[in-house]
């Protein structure tokens, strides 16, 4: 059934959007709960699975991870598109698009199941899995490619909610099946089961959370209709004229990420695996804490864009790529001054140093990535990451080979440093020069305002977190917890000095006190 045209009987309508500081807020929740989940639920699994078994569980799905680069970019321009149609009242055109990536996603599902079969013959017997596991993973390399084609199909769904700028209600299913998913692992470990039990579960909360996706989409968009009339040639193309550079970023984000559980896998005992992952894992969350910010940026710059307002766009990457920096430095600097303490307190005395020192090693690129992270939702946003693939494909693959040929002198140590070195060297090399070019903006104005004063910013917070790791030893994570705690006021103390100018001081100070005067009446009038 055609869509009914707008007039001023039938205007079309668009869904009504929360602000962007509810959305990062949003991000920051789910990204709080799942760090939660992982403290409690990964020393729980190592010891239930032990080192090898846990070892195999973490290389079997870094192997199946890359079948997610089925995902083509396509998720990413639902979003985009999405975004824009929508803002542009256009759901013709958005219901073209979303109809256009369902068929794409469902081819990609059905060749994600038969590569992972391929993957479960040819590849399981090649990697230094044990002979008692290997019928097992087998099994687990199966199950989880299931597990990805729902994920991809889950990808038209979740990139409409995310186009509608409704990380609200995306991130109020993934905190839901984040807590279900947490509890039914702790049950089956409890009674004795193992790693094929875990793909199991982790496919069954995959399609909890297609369907959860489905119908929010459904009920937020009905005007969007998904149906095989509404696709065609120029809806496919439109999707892969953004989606095609997208894929080739996401491929250099596997080599950049994900490779380096495979290589030690293939060079290294599979315990190794368990190591390097503790360290490696904590820095793949601290990333997750700039995407809250990064991922709200895509379908802001589209809007912004599609209104043609430059200025406010440069303030907006500006803004928040300076909120990135902020974000991440308390985090870094901790992994930095006191990683090794608290994976001892966390995970135990035996993996303090070695995944201590993995950490601190991919903690220093952190550093400089945030503020970059963050503009990059916003290139996104305005279809100009295109010259991002040359460059990141350029890392991913320096980052294979440094990899490579420096496990073999210093073993996980040197496949951390092989992350870092071409990270860095893109982040200050590449990334002020691209910034300049697609916004506009100043190579010093950027290092200055998303670098230099959210570091200079951050220095109280270093002498406090130094002092802590040197003068008052913490002997459990009770008292860690609360070093950190007492530390931290000292962040945002640095920041209002340093970060904010005195007009921008002035406008918080007068939204919060404003803020806090609506607190009181509210409370007066109940």
């Amino acid at each position: 059934m055609p869509l009914p045209s707008a007039s001023a009987e039938n205007p079309p309508t668009r869904t009504k959007r929360p602000s962007i500081a509810r959305n990062v807020v949003s991000n920051w929740g789910a990204y709080a709960l799942a760090m939660m989940v992982n403290f409690f639920l990964s020393p729980y699994v190592v010891r239930h699975l032990g080192n090898t078994g846990y070892g195999v569980w973490t290389l079997i799905l870094s192997l199946t991870g890359y079948l997610g680069l089925l995902d083509l970019g396509v998720r990413g321009a639902v979003t985009r598109y999405v975004a824009k149609f929508h803002t542009q009242l256009n759901h013709k055109q958005s219901s073209n698009v979303a109809s256009s990536a369902l068929v794409i996603f469902a081819t990609a599902g059905i060749l994600a199941i038969l590569v992972s079969i391929l993957m479960a013959v040819f590849v399981v017997p090649r990697v230094h899995i044990p002979e008692q596991f290997q019928s097992a993973a087998r099994i687990v390399v199966i199950v989880t490619g299931l597990s990805v084609a729902a994920s991809l199909v889950n990808g038209v769904f979740g990139g409409i909610l995310v186009g509608l700028q409704r990380f609200d209600l995306s991130n109020l299913i993934e905190m839901t099946n984040n807590l279900l998913r947490a509890g039914t692992i702790v049950v089956a470990l409890r009674l004795g089961y193992g790693i094929v039990t875990l793909a199991f579960i982790q496919l069954g909360f995959t399609l909890v959370r297609l369907a959860a996706n489905l119908t929010l989409s459904n009920k937020l968009y009905p005007e969007l209709q998904l149906r095989l009339t509404e696709v065609d040639r120029a809806g496919i193309r439109l999707i892969f004229s953004f989606s095609f550079f997208s894929f080739l970023l996401h491929v250099s984000g596997s080599l950049i990420y994900a490779t380096d559980n495979v290589v030690i896998g293939s060079f290294l005992p599979v315990a190794a695996v368990t190591f390097y992952v503790i360290g490696g894992n904590l820095a793949d969350y601290t990333r997750a804490l700039v995407s809250g910010i990064s991922q709200t940026m895509t379908p802001v710059a589209s809007s912004t864009e599609a209104g043609h307002n430059q200025s406010e766009l440069q303030r907006i990457v500006l803004l928040s790529s300076r909120a990135g920096s902020m974000v991440m430095l308390p985090v870094a600097i901790t992994f930095l001054l006191r990683g090794s303490t608290f994976i001892g307190l966390w995970m135990g005395p035996q993996y303090a140093e070695l995944s201590g020192k993995v950490l601190r090693i991919l903690s220093l690129t952190l550093i400089l990535w945030a503020a970059n992270a963050v503009t990059a939702g916003s290139v996104l946003g305005v279809s100009k990451h295109r010259p991002l693939v040359p460059v990141l494909l350029g890392e991913g693959i320096t980052n294979l080979i440094l990899s490579i040929i420096l496990i073999r002198k210093m073993g996980i140590l040197g496949v951390a440093w092989g992350t870092v070195i071409p990270g860095f060297c893109s982040s200050v090399l590449f990334w002020p020069w691209y910034i300049r070019r697609t916004f506009g903006i100043k190579i010093a104005k950027y290092a200055e305002s998303s670098w230099v004063r959210p570091w200079l910013g951050a220095i109280p917070f270093v002498i406090g977190s130094y002092l802590f790791e040197h003068y008052w030893q913490a002997n459990n994570l009770v008292v860690f917890f609360a070093q950190v705690l007492i530390a931290l006021p000292l962040a945002p103390i640095g920041y209002w000095l340093v970060c904010l100018d005195s007009e921008e001081r002035t406008r918080y100070y007068q939204t919060l006190i404003r803020s806090v005067g609506r607190m009181f009446a509210g409370r007066l009038t109940t």
